[in-house]
């Protein structure tokens, strides 16, 4: 008992130390993590010599339980990265369409490409038609003239009017 209490005591002071020593931001940050799974060990060490024989665990409901949670986590992120994707390269396009002197709005849609990597799939451009941005959306954007969507004025006002 007083070895481990020893070991803790050593492991939380050289932790402290190190971090009083690293320089500040991300170094600092990657020490105290360091420090604080050092010290996790210390205390955890009884553990590792326990006497494990008897005891019996059911694994199999926690395997299914964690790979489900990996799961949702993959889609999760995956619905985040096609979200910031969609929003990149919405501004990217309406950039673009600033510099060529057209007033719009912009809406991208994104998919899983190769890979799994999401990528620009389609959009929906509200305003006035531009051959040059929409040759410049195939070229440099990837988005295919099927995949672009232009609604011009007179189009936005006839479907806002017959939402309404």
């Amino acid at each position: 008992m007083r070895s481990w209490l020893l070991g803790i005591v050593l492991t939380s002071l050289a932790a402290g130390l190190a971090r009083q020593l690293a320089p500040k931001g991300r170094e600092q940050a990657m020490v105290r993590l360091v420090g604080g799974l050092l010290l996790a060990l210390a205390i955890l060490r009884p553990l590792a010599g326990g006497c494990w024989e008897g005891l019996e665990l059911e694994i199999g409901p926690l395997e299914l339980q964690g790979e489900e949670l990996a799961e949702t986590y993959r889609k999760n992120q995956q619905e985040a990265l096609s979200a910031i994707i969609a929003e990149k390269t919405k501004a990217y396009i309406w950039d673009k369409a600033n510099q060529l002197g057209l007033d719009c709005t912009v809406s991208v849609a994104a998919a899983p490409g190769e890979g799994g990597i999401p990528l620009p799939e389609s959009v929906t451009v509200r305003g006035r038609y531009s051959g040059e941005l929409a040759r410049w959306l195939e070229e440099e954007v990837g988005i295919p003239a099927e995949k672009q969507i232009w609604l011009e004025e007179e189009t936005w006002q006839k479907r806002k009017e017959s939402e309404s």
